[in-house]
């Protein structure tokens, strides 16, 4: 009898590891911890994040052994398919310079059950916990590919730097708009902007969306295909533009010139001509820059030194339009032009 009982605890025992065993790991396979990442190195204001399938509570544990309630159930469509749900998501809003510089350990738990855990490294600036009062900007060049440069800016509510802008570097030889084509650098396309819709812009449209001008691709007897803007009876202050996002780097052009051809099909009342200019991702801009009466008599080249448009005020690092042109809006109604061969030289 003893045999039998010894062996039967030896059994109880070890059928109770083993659900023991297969408890944690199905634990672990109904959540994580995804954020921070084991390695990584954190520093200001971040996220504990991940998700579990289903818990009443979702705690943090530091290494000191405290523990901090994080938010649960946040929609998580990509766990649906483990889960049976969405609502999976979890996170916890943390300032890492409270842990200090150095390595930690912390772990996920689920109703008090370990789910995950991650080991990373924390960098607490000499200027302590929070930062106040600071202002700062730099530039990351090749990033994040080769010619590619980002713009960083210091955020005092996140105690860190945030990636405010993304420039690319210019392709081919400068093209903007040819045979009604607009380049592919400029991947936003064609498109206006207008006053009578509150300054807001239309878009690949034909000018649908706004209510001062249209534009459409024509055939000029003597260039083929171009594109021809009309303007309204009762226009406000338009103008259409080709633009780029993210903005690009047009650094080498800097001594060369942008240049187009226009044709005049109805000059309405006008008679001081075209206004252009070029942006920089507003409010950085060239500023309006009068260039006279051009394409009365026919088709007429149009250039305009860059070095204008940088006196204007214009960062060529980060242009964000490739041409921006209107007629003087002191007499726009009803005023009809083609324009084609746009491009920037060098």
């Amino acid at each position: 009898m003893k045999i039998i009982r010894q062996g039967a605890v030896s059994a109880i025992t070890l059928i109770t590891a083993f659900l023991l065993l297969i408890s944690n790991l199905a634990s672990a396979q109904d959540g994580a911890l995804e954020n921070p990442a084991a390695g990584s190195t954190q520093s200001g204001i971040g996220m504990f994040s991940g998700w579990h399938c289903d818990a009443e509570n979702i705690h943090i544990e530091l290494a000191d052994g405290s523990q901090v309630l994080a938010a649960y159930g946040t929609g998580r469509g990509d766990t649906a398919g483990i889960c049976g749900d969405s609502d999976n998501g979890f996170g916890l809003l943390f300032n890492f310079n409270l842990l200090g510089t150095g390595e930690h350990t912390v772990v996920a738990l689920a109703d008090g059950v370990e789910f995950g855990r991650s080991t990373f490294n924390v960098l607490r600036m000499s200027t302590g916990e929070f930062l106040s009062g600071a202002s700062g900007q730099a530039t990351v060049s090749d990033f994040p590919s080769a010619g590619h440069s980002v713009t960083l800016q210091w955020s005092q509510a996140q105690q860190n730097f945030n990636i405010i802008s993304e420039t690319i570097p210019a392709q081919g030889e400068g093209g903007v708009l040819d045979n009604a084509v607009v380049d592919s650098q400029w991947n936003n396309g064609l498109g206006a902007f207008d006053e009578y819709i509150g300054w807001g812009t239309c878009f690949n449209d034909g000018g649908e969306g706004c209510a001062s001008l249209s534009w459409a691709t024509v055939d000029d007897e003597d260039r083929g295909s171009v594109i021809e803007v009309t303007y309204a009876a009762d226009a406000g202050v338009a103008a259409i533009f080709t633009e780029a996002a993210p903005p690009i780097d047009m650094s080498e052009y800097a001594a060369g010139a942008i240049n187009f051809d226009v044709k005049v099909i109805d000059a309405g009342e006008n008679t001081t001509g075209w206004i252009m200019k070029v942006d920089c991702v507003y409010p950085c801009t060239s500023g309006d820059q009068a260039i006279g009466t051009a394409g009365g008599s026919g088709w007429e080249t149009v250039q305009v030194p860059v070095s204008r448009l940088v006196d204007g005020g214009l960062d060529l690092t980060k242009v964000s339009t490739g041409l921006v042109i209107w007629p003087d809006p002191a007499a726009n109604e009803l005023f009809k032009y083609r324009i084609d061969n746009v491009y920037w030289s060098k």
